[in-house]
């Protein structure tokens, strides 16, 4: 991005310069020294329950034209380092982020959120976005406090749109509105609402409360694109500003509305009704939840300027991202690798297409799905259950809350010896040796800290 000068930086944070440097410049923000790479790079010492970045300021004293963010409350001994002390260097961040989304506020700013599809959302729309404008998304999936202002602090200045995502984890109610204070999104979207995060917000309701805070600092010329297939949402988004467009599969609650997700070959097609207009794209991409992505993207595209034309010659292009259903050939075996993250819906979701797409041997690894709060094994055994009305060769389980899915589609009539319990990944990526036939399809999908990508990586090693 354009570079900042100190005494920016100073005025926005209201920080002390602590050491000489009042003539520096910067033109890279990072809160791991590990990513810095350029000279003129400003390090927030961030301090989290796991870690204090106020250990790692000496790992750049040698750079060049590089300085700190640091507490007010930090000794940074006889160093003649730029160090810049302010109360909170997160709170400086966030300070530092708003400054530059109102510094380049020619940008279209658009902000994207919801239980699942947040990230694949975002990279569609950018790509969509990129055929025709400067545009511009946020780093990969830096969508919390943190992550989000460094994205910002990451643009060039000069782009015509930028594309963030807004996520929430603990404690969820507040930590999207913090982000839609400093992001002020110019057009909002809220895709879905799924029991995600119930350890701590207990309800759907509460996930539909956390979501709807995107909403909380539109202006009145700002556009919502918001899912009207959620009752839960529905009921929180009435009052917020801004005007309102709903989108989904529910005639009876969308303005606009996807008629069809149709499978033709070598892709998919996809039938959008606008106010009563029918339209259709043609897309390679035949992941059904994608599709649903994709419908985002395109509607909001729309709003943006884009013509028809132009979004259909994007759509040839289009790709998700590693590990969010990602397609990849294994000699004559076809891997579906959904190893980012997992929910009880998104699953079931993925279950379910992949039953109607593949007629060969079909093999499901699933692993534990996290934060679901005290109702986490119910929600695990009701995936078993509903696997079990599918048609799939093989079911296997990783990590200790999967062995309620398990127990769930054996007590749902799948037959048991075709289910294998596994506690680690690898020990899951060892066992598909043993089963996969010539053609097998091999579903992964689980919560990030299963690190299900290690089954792949295993079964890859012969």
């Amino acid at each position: 991005m354009p570079e900042l000068t100190v005494e920016e930086i100073l005025e926005v944070t209201a920080g002390h310069l602590s050491d000489p440097g009042r003539n520096l410049k910067f033109s890279h923000f990072h809160f791991d020294t590990r990513l810095i790479k350029e000279d003129h790079t400003l390090f927030f010492a961030l301090k989290t329950e796991s870690n204090d970045g106020h250990k790692y300021v000496d790992r750049i004293l040698n750079n060049k034209h590089c300085g700190a963010v640091v507490s007010r409350h930090f000794d940074g001994g006889s160093s003649r380092f730029p160090l810049i002390r302010v109360d909170d260097p997160l709170k400086a961040a966030h300070k530092l982020g708003s400054y530059v989304r109102k510094k380049y506020n020619s940008i279209k700013y658009i902000g994207v959120t919801g239980s699942a599809g947040k990230t694949t959302t975002k990279e569609f729309l950018y790509q969509i976005l990129s055929s025709r404008y400067s545009a511009f998304r946020s780093i990969e999936n830096w969508n919390n406090w943190i992550g989000m202002p460094f994205s910002l602090l990451a643009m060039q200045g000069d782009e015509q749109v930028a594309v963030f995502e807004l996520a929430m984890s603990y404690p969820g109610i507040g930590e999207i509105d913090c982000l839609a204070e400093i992001l002020k999104p110019d057009l909002a979207i809220i895709l879905n609402v799924y029991p995600v995060h119930m350890e701590f917000l207990k309800n759907l309701d509460n996930v539909a409360r956390g979501k709807s805070e995107i909403l909380n600092y539109l202006s009145s010329d700002s556009t919502a694109f918001i899912t009207g297939d959620s009752e839960a949402i529905l009921k929180q988004v009435s009052t917020k500003p801004g005007r309102k467009i709903y989108f989904g599969h529910r005639a009876e609650f969308n303005q606009i509305v996807l008629k069809a997700m149709d499978r033709i070959k070598n892709g998919s097609r996809i039938i959008i009704d606008f106010y009563g207009i029918e339209t259709e794209f043609v897309t390679h991409i035949i992941n059904k939840t994608h599709l649903e992505n994709l419908f985002a993207s395109i509607i909001v595209s729309q709003s943006i300027g884009l013509k028809n034309e132009d979004i259909q010659s994007a759509l040839k292009n289009i790709k998700p991202l590693p590990g969010r259903g990602e397609i990849r050939q294994y000699r004559d075996l076809t891997i579906v690798d959904e190893t980012y993250n997992s929910n009880p819906e998104a699953l079931k979701k993925t279950l379910k297409w992949i039953d109607e797409e593949f007629n060969e041997n079909k093999i499901a690894v699933v692993g534990d799905m996290l934060e679901l709060g005290e109702d986490e094994a119910l929600y695990h055994f009701q995936v078993g259950q509903f696997f079990a009305t599918l048609n799939f060769d093989h079911l296997v389980v990783v990590g200790k809350r999967s062995k309620k899915i398990a127990e769930g589609a054996e007590k749902a009539g799948f037959n048991p010896d075709h289910i294998k319990q596994c506690e680690v990944s690898e020990e899951a990526g060892e066992y598909l040796k043993k089963i996969v036939n010539p053609h097998s399809i091999i579903l992964l999908k689980a919560s990030r800290d299963i690190r299900l990508e290690k089954a792949i990586r295993e079964f890859h090693h012969e």
